[in-house]
């Protein structure tokens, strides 16, 4: 909704656009440094009755979004919506990944999971978009709002309530934190997020601005990349962290010729088109290594796993907004794939790493 609607919601509070990554950035913050610590104090609680009440806070924070009547208001909206977002996210996967009963299953679901997150870009980003060219942008987050509620009534039905909890103190859950491979797979992502955000805070503007395209065509545009999105999240069910290296590689050769693309129109949309293609390549891959890891070696701290790639992906997409803002002040909207390019070369090579060091230890199983 924001990412979409981002130039609309800063000329209704009377913000320049380079000072909007603040609106992005107090998400990602917030999304970042609250999830940990919900994750840590609520590791007691029943699974089912805790996603129901994050449910509630989240349908109260998207409507106070919704009718904020200054920015300061609409930024505790999303500090409100940030709060519970992450962990939401983080114990879908935790909830599917009890229910399954074999390796294979917990692949499936969990790439399902991120597969649906890529639906509700689909769907969400250009209908968003399309609601706040036809009438406000408020109206798209009380559209998400109505969806809130909808998904509230699924809930209640399908969680089951007798979900398996394993209480641990903090520091049995903070030992997580000490595996290379998790240090690791926090590094990748970030920069993944980096690399994807480094520009794409700016997608409206620059398919709008830069590209020329109208608003009406921005919509389709919209929906075109989401649709990608969605088809790369399937490839990613099975051994996703080494299909993911010629990706990679391919993602830092388009970044370095973002630039030039931009100079016309329709090489500039090819060319964001192939970059959103691998947007949801990484999600279910590393969401899968970091719960293989963490089932193996510190079963007590698997809710706090899953939720890692929820929350340094906001870090990501906090810092790269950041750089991304800098970069626009600079340079223009034009340049923001050499923003994207430096948090990319890192990703590989953390990547490029973790697939070594799977390796080893699978030769040494």
């Amino acid at each position: 909704m924001v990412v979409g609607n981002l130039s609309l919601i800063v000329h209704t509070y009377h913000q320049t656009l380079s000072q909007s990554a603040s609106i992005v950035s107090v998400f990602a913050w917030t999304y970042a440094i609250a999830t940990p610590l919900l994750a840590l104090s609520t590791n007691r609680f029943n699974k089912r009755s805790l996603f129901l009440t994050l449910l509630a806070v989240f349908l109260a924070g998207t409507l106070l979004s919704a009718f904020a009547p200054s920015l300061p208001i609409f930024l505790f909206s999303r500090v409100m919506t940030a709060s519970v977002a992450g962990l939401m996210e983080s114990l879908m996967s935790v909830i599917a990944y009890q229910l399954a009963t074999t390796d294979q299953q917990r692949s499936m679901l969990v790439a399902w999971i991120y597969t649906g997150l890529s639906i509700a870009s689909v769907v969400g980003n250009p209908l968003g978009t399309f609601i706040a060219n036809l009438w406000r942008w408020q109206d798209a987050f009380i559209m998400v709002a109505i969806i809130t509620v909808l998904a509230t009534v699924v809930a209640t039905n399908l969680i089951p309530k007798d979900l398996v909890n394993e209480p641990a103190s903090f520091k049995e859950q903070l030992v997580l934190f000490s595996d290379r491979r998790i240090q690791l797979a926090i590094v990748f992502a970030i920069c993944s997020a980096g690399m994807i955000f480094g520009y794409y805070t700016y997608i409206r503007s620059l398919i709008h601005q830069t590209l020329g395209f109208s608003l009406t065509a921005l919509s389709l545009v919209l929906l075109l990349l989401g649709v990608l999105d969605v088809l790369s999240g399937r490839l990613a069910a099975k051994n996703g962290m080494k299909r993911l290296r010629p990706f990679y590689v391919l993602d830092l050769v388009l970044l370095a010729l973002f630039q030039f693309s931009m100079q016309n129109a329709w090489t500039g949309l090819l060319l964001l088109c192939a970059l959103v293609f691998f947007f949801a390549l990484f999600g279910s891959p590393i969401q899968i290594f970091v719960l293989d890891v963490a089932s193996h070696d510190y079963p007590q701290a698997t809710t706090l796993a899953s939720m890692l790639n929820a929350i340094f992906y906001n870090v990501g997409v906090a810092v790269s907004s950041f750089t991304a803002a800098q970069t626009l002040k600079v340079a223009g909207l034009p340049a923001l794939g050499w923003n994207s390019l430096v948090y990319c070369a890192v990703a590989l090579l953390v990547l490029l790493t973790l697939v070594r060091m799977t390796d080893r230890e699978a030769m040494r199983g």
